[in-house]
């Protein structure tokens, strides 16, 4: 279990951003975007541990660093959604999500994934992952399909999913402190949870 999870604003360089705003209004959409997933993730992740944001310069010594960027954005349209439907006007938010162990001075990164979810969302957390002090695996875990939803639920929603995914790899590596934590833990949003894919020991 982490001692403290310290969370980095996601970057946004590099990423496909699909929305009708150029030069400034773009750039301001962007940093709406970054702060709104920011400020999900500091609301979700203390269910776990206390949290903090990192804001650059040497890093801690102990708990956990989750650092990240977007690689799709599409804001989308509402009434094509509503109005045509089959996935047209959905929005879009994918991550690629990484998270660094910083106990004893030796930082190490034992957790990969990417979030894929929108309005037209099929499952597909995908992740690999290593153990502390063991081999890598890998992980599937699914996020709501085919609900109409604003973009602001994406950004809960990938939250939730991060959320969902270090709870679930608490449990599998036997790191909670007790069964009442995870009892208290298990998200019961069964559309976003990722518990109903196990981690695969990787070949």
């Amino acid at each position: 279990m982490p001692e403290i999870i310290y969370v980095e604003k996601f970057s946004m360089e590099g990423a496909k951003v699909e929305i009708d705003k150029q030069g400034k209004e773009l750039e301001e959409y962007k940093q709406q975007v970054v702060n709104l997933l920011h400020t999900r993730l500091v609301d979700r992740l203390p269910e776990i541990a206390p949290v903090e944001e990192y804001k650059g310069g040497p890093l801690p010594t102990e708990g956990w660093l989750i650092q990240g960027k977007f690689t799709w954005v599409n804001h989308g349209t509402k009434a094509a959604r509503v109005l045509v439907g089959f996935g047209l006007g959905a929005t879009k938010m994918e991550t690629s999500v990484r998270v660094t162990e910083l106990s004893g001075g030796q930082p190490r990164e034992f957790l990969n994934l990417a979030t894929t979810g929108g309005s037209n969302a099929e499952p597909g957390l995908v992740g690999s992952l290593a153990m502390p002090g063991g081999g890598v695996s890998e992980a599937v875990a699914g996020s709501a399909a085919g609900a109409a939803i604003t973009f602001p639920e994406d950004a809960l929603r990938t939250a939730r999913e991060i959320r969902n995914y270090l709870v679930d790899y608490i449990e599998e590596h036997n790191l909670a402190p007790n069964r009442k934590f995870l009892e208290d833990n298990k998200d019961d949003n069964n559309e976003d949870s990722p518990a109903s894919n196990s981690p695969k020991a990787a070949e």
